[in-house]
């Protein structure tokens, strides 16, 4: 009986050692297909400008994404931003209306975990950036469309809820190769101004909340 109670911390220690050496040598998990999104408040860096004349409403996007090599992964998405006009920046004009931008971006990221339940992602962005100017106040309402190259980068940080699903801070920059001038709005001149026209490129600092979901089985539950 004694004998067998001394080979019982043996035993439990060997089980210990298998276990651990078990865990040392599962797999990765394997690359699976990704969708994160992102709302997001886009503040105007060094385009006073634009700043005075719109106020940022925000904006949300979506990227579809797949790793393929440690932590590298590609990915495709869209985001669409609102500004509104600032009325009072246009007077004696009476001119309201909004600006919409359409970004379509191909996207290179790198993800690592940094315990457990966390992990960062940085990203850098390139693609395009559909404007529309619309306006109303000089002659009905119009719309006039401009386009320029979109690139961008940034850094989120996120938080599991459940074994697929996680929730991030993100900050970011961006830019588009674009310009504010007044025919954009049925304009000659921007009232009271001396800057007339500036650009390119417009500059974003953007901080947004986010979601990225994984399509994969559950590692704990063995569950979608």
């Amino acid at each position: 009986m004694i004998r067998t109670l001394r080979l019982l911390p043996l035993a439990a220690a060997a089980l210990l050692a298998l276990r651990v050496d078990a865990q040392k040598r599962q797999p990765l998990p394997e690359p699976s297909f990704t969708l994160k999104g992102t709302l997001v408040l886009p503040v105007p860096v060094g385009i006073p400008l634009f700043n005075d004349l719109t106020e940022s409403v925000g904006g949300f996007d979506l990227c579809a994404q797949y790793p393929f090599w440690k932590g590298l992964g590609v990915g495709v998405g869209g985001r669409a931003t609102w500004f509104g006009l600032e009325e009072r920046s246009f007077a004696p004009q009476n001119i309201s209306g909004e600006i919409v931008r359409a970004t379509w971006f191909g996207k290179l990221q790198w993800e690592k975990y940094t315990g457990g339940r966390t992990f960062i992602e940085l990203a850098g962005k390139a693609g395009v950036s559909d404007y529309h100017y619309t306006s109303s106040g000089v002659g009905e309402r119009r719309t006039v469309k401009a386009s320029g190259l979109h690139w961008g980068g940034q850094f989120t940080f996120y938080l599991h809820a459940t074994d697929n699903l996680a929730f991030g801070v993100q900050v970011g920059y961006e830019q588009d190769a674009q310009t504010m001038s007044p025919d954009k709005f049925a304009l000659e001149t921007f009232p009271g101004r001396t800057v007339q026209t500036e650009g390119p490129p417009f500059g974003f600092l953007t901080v947004g909340l986010g979601f990225s979901t994984r399509f994969r089985k559950s590692a704990d539950r063995g569950e979608w």
